[in-house]
């Protein structure tokens, strides 16, 4: 889309339009803009400087004498930016700081001691981004919410947050590993509770006359088992032959004649075992 730089003059272009007749009806803004006319143009301008122009330079102050130019004893200002004056000089100063939140390092300390919460499965979708600050952290257990490492950390938060506000009180405010070691204890109790009570319904679903299909892991295990059996069976006799020939039961054949009954015992194997597994 092109560039448009006539916006305060808008009102003048349609009344013209509408004396030559390309409109026929005044737009609904027509009479609101007449009354209120912009008065300030909000573009922005390239501002050219001179060489013979008296008046200093803006740019001189920021750029100071090295961006002067001297060139037969006249003085010529720089009107761009080159790539570089716009380097970065000052990493130091301009470089972002770090941002260091507390829920971060609860979550590195947990999942380093916890790596196969890393394996169940999670929910990415969330309403609003701000989901965990809906739920109400008195208690680890959440009915939108399922059990985590997020839970321990929220907890966490909640613990030091309820036990500042408990500060008058006889009781002393917890600290970060004591309030962090009973919300991580918590969820031991709650985790254990979920395992004993799915182990418990799929017992009994099981003594009622459910069957419950393979899983894909197990049928994977299963496949690969079979041919690690084949394996095993042609390993045993590979070994058997090599002791044989190491042994001397097959000298009277001779080098050559114990390589060909050799490459021939290793294909009859091979060609037995995958006859089995078919």
């Amino acid at each position: 889309m092109k560039l448009q730089t006539g916006a305060t003059s808008v009102l003048e272009r349609t009344s013209h339009y509408l004396k030559a007749g390309s409109l026929r009806e005044r737009p609904a803004w027509f009479n609101v803009v007449g009354s209120n006319p912009p008065m300030t143009d909000l573009t922005k301008k390239a501002k050219l400087f001179q060489a013979e122009n008296p008046r200093k330079d803006p740019g001189e102050s920021i750029y100071q004498k090295k961006n002067r130019q001297y060139h037969f004893n006249k003085v010529q200002y720089k009107t761009r930016t080159s790539s570089v004056d716009r380097k970065h000089r000052h990493d130091v100063v301009s470089k972002l700081p770090k941002l260091n939140f507390l829920e971060d390092q609860l979550r590195d300390v947990f999942y380093h001691q916890h790596p196969w919460e890393f394996a169940r499965p999670k929910v990415l979708v969330e309403n609003e981004g701000n989901d965990n600050d809906t739920c109400n952290w008195s208690h680890m257990l959440q009915l939108s919410k399922p059990l985590d490492g997020e839970s321990v950390v929220q907890r966490t938060l909640w613990l030091l947050k309820d036990s500042k506000k408990q500060k008058g009180e006889a009781s002393q405010p917890l600290s970060l590993f004591e309030a962090y070691d009973k919300a991580r204890f918590e969820f031991y109790r709650l985790r254990m509770d979920e395992e004993m009570s799915s182990t418990v319904s799929k017992e009994e679903s099981t003594m009622l006359g459910t069957v419950f299909n393979t899983t894909h892991l197990d049928w994977g295990v299963a496949q690969e088992q079979q041919f690690v059996d084949v394996w095993a069976q042609v390993a045993t006799e590979q070994t058997q032959i090599y002791e044989a020939q190491r042994g001397g039961k097959m000298a009277s054949h001779g080098s050559m004649g114990a390589e060909e009954d050799e490459a021939v015992n290793d294909s009859s194997a091979w060609v037995a075992a995958e006859e089995k597994v078919e």
